[in-house]
């Protein structure tokens, strides 16, 4: 049981966490270029009245399933096509897998502070957070993986059928954003859980397994499931195979491995990744070897499944772990609320843990305050961890309650800084203000800008040289489009421009603290991770 003053804290603790999820994911242009993919594929889908085909630069997209997309453009379609619509799905995705994070947690453990503490480990841990800010398929895999599982999970505890029937559609849909892998994937967590829970016993085993039907689960997933896959084939043959083979199965047989490395890649990428209880996870992983497995099965099999696949295969995504950390969060929520150090020293360095990541986000936030000469607030709430360890004497939630106020810090007041940096919908707005045929394509000097294609509404050349494109101004059959530096606007005659301004150019937007560190160089005037560009047009 939870005493009702608990309840209503960890309640607002909740309501202000998903209130962060959601604010802001309006307000900046589509990020580059994952996120761009979605967007663009999406406008193309109305453009062009075909949610069945995936176009992206008006160039056939087969890389990855169809319901991310889909998602988004009902989004789209109910709230218009913009970054909130492009958002708001995803952010959607995020708090259902919180939710659902919560209610394993609690059908294992049957203890709701274990599913409280379930929910504010996965909340705010690096990877689920971040993704859940922009579109891309992880979060709604991660749904759809965590929603499979927590079918499966009440059908097998409670045997009832008709929750292994929805289980099978779940993974239907978790296909449907990701790919056939995860059919193989979730297969192998539900098979090892099932030998853990009967103690590797064979008959045991397969009265379980009968039980999950199969015979009957394997067509609704190829119905539902592989539909678009078949679709695809018939339309496009190997075109579409090839594509889409190279993204899966060749990804992860092809690269080229690096060996011994290769072994500890998720092992750090979950320790970076799931702060900031990863420490804690790791800890608690320890000491639980003391322990019963199969009081874990379900969550061991679910991590382990998936870092042995990911471990084995070749090609290395840290993204990939996502769907991971469900699991793990679930499984930290046990240790936080279970585990009792004995002996002083044992002690100290559990609660060092919790400590030392909060230490390093407070840190972060107030580099982050005192870059951005943010307002005096930040400096005060940053005090509220310490006040919560004086009156509660409890250091547990202190990483959570850290990661809420960097969380808030950075939705409320450095994103909108960000945004001056980021001049993408400017450059669309001086093309439709200029009323430029959507048959006239836009030409980028020497770089492609992923999401120019969503908010210019045409095809965007990519790495056109200097001379090509002075040699097309000088051609005047033809209209001009182009997005140019500025050595080449200065070898123009009487350039026509129509938008100037400065645009990131060191590497990816995804590369995210890289592009922080420019952006707080340039708001402090140095612009050296930026470049003038001018937009000019010529009918």
């Amino acid at each position: 049981m939870i005493d009702k003053h608990t309840f209503n804290m960890y309640t607002l603790f909740i309501f202000w966490s998903i209130l962060i999820f959601f604010w802001n994911i309006w307000l900046n242009d589509i990020w580059t270029a994952n996120e761009a993919f979605y967007a663009e594929a999406v406008r193309e889908m109305f453009e062009n009245k075909n949610f069945l085909d995936i176009y992206y630069n008006y160039e056939p997209r087969f890389n990855k399933p169809p319901l991310t997309y889909w998602s988004i453009a009902i989004s789209s379609f109910l709230f218009g096509l913009n970054e909130f619509a492009v958002r708001l799905p995803i952010v959607l995705y995020a708090v259902g897998s919180v939710i659902l994070t919560f209610l394993i947690s609690l059908k294992l453990y049957n203890n709701v502070h274990v599913a409280f503490y379930s929910m504010f480990a996965v909340m705010f841990s690096i990877q689920f957070f971040i993704n859940s800010r922009y579109a891309s398929p992880e979060i709604p895999l991660t749904f759809f993986f965590t929603l499979t599982l927590y079918l499966f999970l009440v059908g097998y505890k409670t045997k009832k059928w008709i929750y292994i029937y929805f289980s099978y559609i779940a993974l239907s849909l978790t296909i449907l954003t990701k790919g056939y892998p995860y059919l193989i994937i979730i297969g192998a967590i539900v098979i090892a859980y099932l030998l853990l829970e009967n103690n590797f016993r064979f008959k045991g085993f397969v009265e379980d397994f009968l039980f999950l039907r199969v015979h009957l689960g394997i067509p609704i997933v190829i119905v539902i499931g592989f539909s678009w896959f078949i679709y695809m084939y018939v339309k496009f043959g190997n075109q579409f195979l090839d594509v889409y083979m190279e993204e899966t199965l060749k990804r992860a047989i092809s690269k080229k491995s690096k060996g011994f490395k290769d072994l500890f890649f998720y092992i750090y990428v979950v320790l970076w990744g799931f702060l900031p209880y990863s420490l804690v996870f790791y800890y608690g992983l320890f000491y639980s070897l003391r322990e019963k497995i199969k009081k874990h099965a379900f969550v061991f099999s679910w991590i382990g499944v998936m870092f042995i696949i990911f471990t084995i295969a070749k090609g290395k995504v840290p993204t990939y772990f996502i769907q991971a950390n469900p699991a793990l969060a679930i499984f930290t929520g046990y240790v936080m609320y279970y585990f009792l150090p004995k002996g002083q020293l044992s002690k100290y360095l559990y609660y060092t843990l919790y400590l030392i990541p909060t230490v390093i986000i407070l840190y972060g936030t107030y580099y982050l305050v005192a870059k951005f000469d943010l307002d005096f607030f930040y400096y005060i709430i940053m005090a509220f961890p310490l006040l919560y360890l004086l009156r509660y004497k409890d250091v547990k939630l202190l990483p959570y309650i850290s990661s809420l106020i960097i969380a808030f810090t950075f939705v409320i007041s450095v994103l909108p800084i960000i945004e001056k940096y980021r001049p993408y919908d400017q450059i669309g707005k001086a093309v439709k203000e200029n009323f430029i045929s959507k048959n006239i394509p836009l030409m980028i000097e020497n770089r492609f800008i992923h999401n120019l294609p969503f908010y210019t509404e045409r095809k965007v050349l990519r790495d056109i040289k200097s001379d090509y494109i002075l040699n097309t101004y000088n051609d005047r059959s033809k209209p001009f489009l182009a997005l140019i530096t500025e050595d080449t606007l200065n070898k123009l005659k009487n350039p026509p421009v129509i938008w100037k301004g400065y645009i990131y150019k060191k590497s990816s937007e995804s590369r995210f603290l890289l592009l922080l560190k420019y952006v707080i160089k340039a708001y402090h005037g140095d612009m050296s991770g930026f470049e003038k560009r001018f937009l000019v047009y010529r009918p």
